[in-house]
């Protein structure tokens, strides 16, 4: 019992420190583009053309860029880790369970990445000139890259986890937590509930706040759409 405990343990110790070795390798890939990979970066927020950000700190200009090369590498390696997770689990279970788990983490690392593309090519920018609008002609916006590189940092991860709601929904749905047609009667409180959640994680400005409660909301709608009730099994 205690050595097949153990070698339960070291092969989850190997599966591990393998993703954190693809982590690391993924950023020492990625050092050398750096430069290239913040300037896609300022493209997708429409702002290459724009002398909007500046460095308040000495070491902003050295560790905003290496931020970035650290979170695309998490997004490169996030589904060889979620994989090796998986694997570590997979023997313990039947094949259709099997089938069930893999093919719903990988719906989740899509949807996790469509919510942050989303993020970046729709919503900063919109966001952003939103803000550049509102105030007086005459005022020119000069933002702490420190605290602009955080504040979509927030804002991706926002729309990435906001982005599992059609899963979320689908999953206590197929395993019976919700009922289907109970839960079709909150509608208007899961709407709240979607606002709720665009106040917290976006910018307070009523813009932001809607690209992400409607499209949160859209999904919530969508995975209704695709849930099943499991048919409880009658006790005979």
């Amino acid at each position: 019992m205690s050595n097949s405990l153990s070698s339960h343990f070291e092969e989850l110790r190997n599966r591990i420190l393998f993703s954190i070795a693809i982590f690391i390798i993924s950023v020492i890939v990625l050092l050398p583009f750096t430069n290239y990979l913040f300037d896609g970066f300022l493209y997708f927020l429409d702002l290459v053309d724009q002398k909007t950000l500046i460095a308040i700190e000495v070491t902003s200009p050295f560790l905003i860029p290496l931020k970035l090369v650290l979170f695309i590498a998490f997004l490169v390696s996030l589904p060889i880790f979620l994989w090796q997770i998986l694997s570590f689990m997979a023997p313990g279970l039947y094949k259709s369970e099997k089938l069930a788990i893999f093919s719903k983490t990988f719906l989740a690392t899509i949807l996790f990445y469509t919510g942050v593309i989303f993020c970046l090519i729709i919503v900063v920018p919109n966001a952003l000139a939103f803000f550049s609008t509102v105030g007086p002609s005459n005022l020119e916006i000069s933002t702490d890259i420190s605290r602009f590189y955080s504040f979509v940092l927030t804002l991706s991860f926002a729309f990435g986890v906001a982005f599992q709601v059609p899963l979320i929904v689908n999953i206590l749905i197929s395993l019976n937590i919700l009922n289907k047609n109970k839960i079709k009667e909150y509608r208007g409180i899961v709407l709240v509930l979607c606002f709720v959640f665009g106040m917290v994680f976006t910018p307070p400005d009523v813009i932001s706040q809607i690209l992400l409660a409607v499209p949160m909301y859209l999904l919530f709608e969508l995975g209704l759409l695709f849930s099943n009730e499991k048919k409880k099994k009658s006790n005979s």
